[in-house]
């Protein structure tokens, strides 16, 4: 089976520098709040261009922590893409505030003609999620979230490395929100995410948020949470950030070949964007016959995933409050898209099997 995660063989490549890293941390005895979060913060601030890094446990709560900074509570509402992670509208619900479900376009993106119409007086903030390793429009969003008196926070969880009009992924709104879980392009040894912003006071009250509620004078002054990232996740993040590049490169060498296999057939492929916009964090195609194609490809050996089978309107949890929104192209989506592997690992064998056996089982 031509594996679709390939963490051993990138554990493999990397064996050396990771495990001296690793023995450095532990030699040092600061498993936690060593010089590593310093630096790995340092460096996730030098390619945003952000004024400030906060690594934290994960990018679920980076998003909460984002929320909660921006004083969103009960009685508030949300715009969130109605395809999307569960994070994205599970964080909105940790606060107590509603999330409204939008619609998205062609590209994955927030369709903001449908955002419109449900901005209400309640609204106070719009998440926008780049899916699957493509950017959005910051520039629009930002407009729009201007236009309406609202706090953009940009959910960049999969689209390290991204730039588009000269701006890179994790730039927009008043936050971002960074993951280093082990399905990332850049992906911890557990869990881990970032916030990036350029305001003081949001960083000042993450950082707070992060450790348990503890100000800098030492004193416990409100309600936090442990959500610290771990020296070894920084230190082994920061070996793998140096590769960036590579794995981008190999990426869209991979998708390009998926992309020329499936010309002339009835499948929506991603585009294939002359700059770094889209980083292949997945390479979705959609089809019909979705769940056929995707045992057939099965039967051929080759692992496929799909992000997302169902809408977040739809999951159990959204009944739990008020439910405005949704979207049909969102419900369309999720019953089409099918995730083919895209990892840097793949060998040139591999990618051709992929390739013989898509031209084999789409139409």
């Amino acid at each position: 089976m031509i594996p679709y995660f390939a963490l051993d063989r990138e554990f493999e490549a990397l064996r050396e520098p990771v495990l001296a890293r690793v023995e450095e941390v532990f030699r040092s005895g600061q498993l936690l709040q060593g010089p590593w979060i310093a630096d790995f913060e340092a460096s996730l601030a030098a390619m945003t261009g952000r004024r400030h890094a906060v690594a934290v446990n994960s990018c679920t709560d980076a998003l909460y922590f984002a929320l909660a900074s921006l004083r969103i509570g009960a009685a508030d509402e949300v715009l969130v893409p109605d395809f999307s992670f569960a994070a994205t509208a599970s964080s909105v619900l940790r606060t107590g505030a509603v999330p409204v479900y939008v619609d998205v376009g062609e590209g994955y993106e927030l369709d903001l003609d449908h955002a419109a119409e449900l901005v209400s007086d309640r609204t106070k903030a719009l998440v926008h999620v780049d899916l699957y390793g493509r950017m959005g429009d910051a520039a629009a969003l930002e407009r729009f979230a201007a236009a309406h008196g609202l706090a953009l926070v940009e959910d960049a969880a999969q689209t390290l490395g991204g730039v588009r009009d000269g701006r890179p992924a994790g730039s927009a709104g008043v936050a971002s929100c960074f993951s280093f879980d082990p399905t990332k392009v850049v992906s911890a040894p557990g869990s881990g995410g970032a916030l990036l912003t350029d305001d003081d006071e949001i960083a000042w009250t993450v950082r707070t948020l992060k450790g348990h509620g503890k100000s800098p004078d030492g004193t416990f002054d409100r309600v936090g949470q442990n959500a610290q990232m771990s020296s070894i996740v920084a230190a082994v993040l920061s070996v793998k950030l140096e590769h960036e590049e590579e794995w981008l490169r190999a990426r869209q060498r991979v998708a390009a070949a998926y992309t020329d296999a499936l010309s002339g057939r009835e499948a929506i492929v991603p585009e294939r964007p002359a700059d770094r916009e889209h980083v292949f964090h997945k390479y979705v195609v959609r089809v019909s016959g979705r769940d056929a194609v995707q045992a057939a490809l099965r039967e051929r050996g080759v692992a496929t995933l799909v992000h997302y089978p169902t809408t977040l309107s739809a999951l159990p949890f959204a009944a739990a409050s008020p439910r405005r929104g949704g979207g049909e192209r969102a419900a369309r989506f999720a019953r089409e898209v099918l995730s083919l592997p895209v990892h840097p690992h793949l060998r040139d064998d591999e990618i051709a099997r992929v390739c013989a056996a898509l031209a084999e089982t789409v139409p």
